[in-house]
């Protein structure tokens, strides 16, 4: 059996944005991997989403296809809570 090549699929700004979008594409089918600067849980640091290489493609056409979501949703979604909008969903 061959080791998984991974390959760089896109840069979040946090963690529990990218773990977000990693949730969705795993449940499209398409395995993901993360790697995060951040040396504390909650510390806002940059975060990479990796793809299998032989779903790189799809996963980018997955990405243009969807809706787009901003760093406020991602962090809705996340989280539950969107920062400094007291919780509620952005319009």
């Amino acid at each position: 059996m061959s080791e998984t090549e991974w390959r760089l699929l896109t840069t979040l700004t946090d963690l529990p944005s990218a773990q977000t979008l990693a949730e969705v594409l795993n449940t499209e089918g398409i395995p993901t991997r993360l790697t995060s600067d951040a040396s504390v849980l909650g510390q806002a640091a940059p975060t990479r989403l990796y793809v299998d290489a032989t779903q790189s493609y799809r996963a980018r056409r997955f990405l243009l296809t969807q809706r787009q979501f901003s760093d406020e949703e991602l962090e809705l979604l996340a989280t539950g809570s969107a920062g400094g909008t007291g919780g509620a969903p952005p319009e």
